[in-house]
């Protein structure tokens, strides 16, 4: 498999990069995810469910290997955070732009994604 590229761990000036989970096919490599990824995948407690035999993520988010950024589906934050100016500014993924899609500002990330009203 390649090396995790630079977008595969920093996110560019408007809060993206590419998620960085490695694929698989046909039981060898095939390069990485690459869905749009807004941030690392936060930490979580691990617990065994004994159901399952396997470990599991106290927040349910994906416990495979991400070594880097991660999109949503792997667990990755669901909200862009980028700064505007003096701000930072919060937007979902469905963002076009300021002025047709729906955005949260603030001093701090937490609290621009608090405006916007979205859990992370």
């Amino acid at each position: 498999m390649s090396s995790i590229d630079k977008h595969h761990r920093e996110l560019n000036e408007m809060g993206e990069g590419k998620c960085s989970a490695p694929m698989w096919m046909h039981g060898g490599p095939a390069g990485f995810c690459d869905k749009p990824a807004y941030g690392e995948r936060p930490h979580s407690p691990e617990r065994m469910n004994y159901c399952s035999g396997n470990m599991q993520r106290d927040d349910n988010r994906y416990n495979g290997y991400v070594p880097a950024l991660a999109c949503p589906g792997h667990g990755g934050p669901r909200v862009r955070t980028f700064k505007d100016g003096n701000a930072w500014c919060a937007v979902l993924p469905d963002f076009i732009n300021l002025q047709e899609s729906e955005a949260g500002f603030g001093d701090t990330k937490d609290q621009a994604i608090a405006e916007l009203g979205v859990r992370p």
